[in-house]
């Protein structure tokens, strides 16, 4: 076999492979040996006819495509072998530029390469956030907002005040004069937050709210505001809008009492020190997970801006047809399709591919690959208590979300089992590859470490008795080892309060 290859811009190799004469003949025996058993042919058995006689009954180009394919499944591993070509993944018959002799074009997606640059000049200070008392109160006072009576106010409209109204809005320099209703009028409420509680995503704009301070039950005013054209908005972007505000009425909140029955519904705590210590706990946990998420998200995209990284178009695609699948799976679990969705933000599905998904899929693929380097290049592996840790934690969810007797149903016992445990196995390693980053980055903010555990070497770390025992011993609350976060006492999640929804079902009308 003589080859030749030719390496491509977009991280693929097409080779040029000649073969001898006598190779495509023999293929084309086999091909019309097999074709025989399939085939009736007058006179004769399945798979006994003479070649001559198969030749005469199916023609020759079905011999030929037969034989191809038959002749391709035999010959492409050893053109990667000859040519030592690490692949992504299947390549493609070309072109067959000859058949006598046979010569086959093959373009083959190879395997990704990185490179990582300047890895030891990373720096960044591991600084993670502390949970001060202040923390801890204002999440005891949404709690006790959950549980807080709505009483009417006579007077105007304070901070901490809710605000039940119509809104209308209008667009003022609309290119047609007749179609200016941006928004018929419906109901609305909001809560007045202080200065420093404002917050960005305050629908319709930041600091909507507090332009009704001062303001009482049948009171009707507007308020105007220009949308910039980026603005995530919808129909407001890029328009000055009038807002027509009917205020029906002004309520406030009258906080519930921490005593022993909000106790109790809050987690069944006992005292007042046991809850903010338990609230405190897990405002941690939350917060330094939002934080490292963000942190190793960083060092990985500063990597990422000096590495060189190469893949084929076919990874980026596989990874998009992904990133595409989790949209639709996630719409599907609210109820939604993804054309209804694409329908209500007003984008056909070419347009959405491009501006949502393609980034997305660019910026997942670029960084798992920073993630492998990183894992090669330093021998990263996760230690057995990092496994044990994720794999309780896997197991936890399952259990949880009302999926485990589906997915072991599905699987079957060892098909469940090997897929929580690789799960298991990818969240430690992604933990350990995060523990090998910021040894990188801020290595004086690393524990000691007495006695280092030896890392595993691979996935095979438990077997199905003991993933049974750790399943019965969740499924019995008992005490087994669990990550911080699953060990933190259960808190009733206070409500986030909405612009579009009530405080409290007693005040819907």
């Amino acid at each position: 076999m003589k080859t030749e290859k030719t390496f491509t811009d977009d991280h693929q190799v097409r080779v040029t492979a000649e073969f001898e004469q006598d190779t495509l003949e023999g293929f084309k025996r086999k091909a019309a040996r097999k074709i025989a058993k399939s085939t009736r042919i007058p006179g004769f058995r399945p798979g006994k006819a003479p070649y001559a006689m198969i030749l005469n009954h199916v023609g020759e180009g079905a011999i030929l495509e037969e034989a191809i394919d038959l002749m391709l499944n035999d010959v492409y591993p050893q053109v990667l072998e000859q040519e030592s070509i690490e692949p992504y993944g299947p390549g493609n018959l070309e072109d067959i530029t000859s058949q006598e002799p046979p010569v086959f074009v093959f373009l083959i997606p190879l395997a990704p390469e990185t490179e990582l640059v300047d890895v030891e000049s990373l720096r960044k200070p591991y600084e993670p956030p502390v949970i001060e008392d202040k923390d801890v109160d204002e999440f005891i006072t949404k709690m006790r907002q959950n549980e807080a009576d709505i009483v009417p106010v006579e007077g105007e409209a304070e901070e901490g005040h809710l605000v039940y109204m119509t809104l209308k809005a209008i667009d003022e320099n609309p290119s047609d004069p007749e179609d200016n209703i941006l928004m018929e009028s419906a109901p609305q409420q909001t809560t007045i937050p202080t200065k420093a509680e404002e917050q960005e995503t305050e629908w319709p704009f930041k600091g909507f709210a507090r332009k009704l301070l001062g303001r009482k039950a049948e009171d009707q005013l507007s308020i105007n505001h220009t949308y910039p054209d980026e603005d995530k908005q919808g129909v407001f972007s890029g328009k000055t809008v009038r807002f027509d505000v009917n205020i029906q009425s002004v309520k406030r909140l009258e906080l519930a009492a921490i005593d022993e029955e909000f106790l109790a519904k809050a987690g069944g705590f006992e005292t007042e020190d046991d809850l903010r210590e338990a609230v405190r706990e897990k405002l941690k946990s939350e917060r330094i997970t939002e934080y490292d998420d963000n942190y190793y998200l960083d060092l990985v995209d500063t990597l990422r801006e000096k590495a060189i990284i190469k893949y084929p178009p076919q990874m980026l695609e596989d990874e998009e047809h992904e990133v595409l699948h989790r949209i639709e799976h996630n719409l599907e679990d609210n109820g939604m399709d993804l054309d209804l969705y694409l329908k209500l933000i007003k984008m056909e599905k070419d347009e959405f591919i491009e501006a949502e998904v393609n980034k997305t899929a660019k910026e997942r693929l670029e960084r798992s690959l920073i993630m492998d380097a990183i894992t090669k290049n330093y021998d990263v592996k996760p230690t057995p208590q990092q496994v044990q840790s994720e794999l309780t934690g896997v197991i936890n969810s399952f259990l949880m979300s009302g999926e485990y007797e589906k997915a072991e149903k599905q699987l079957g016992r060892k098909g469940f089992t090997d897929l929580i445990t690789n799960e298991a196995f990818r969240a430690a390693l992604n933990s350990a590859v995060r523990h090998q980053l910021r040894a990188i980055a801020a290595p004086e903010s690393m524990p000691v470490e007495e006695e280092p555990e030896t890392p595993v070497e691979g996935i095979e770390v438990f077997d199905e008795t003991e993933i049974d025992e750790m399943i019965d011993s969740l499924e019995d609350g008992d005490e087994i080892t669990v990550p911080e976060a699953v060990e933190a006492a259960p808190i009733e999640e206070p409500a986030e309060q909405s612009d579009e929804t009530s405080v409290n079902e007693d005040v819907q009308d």
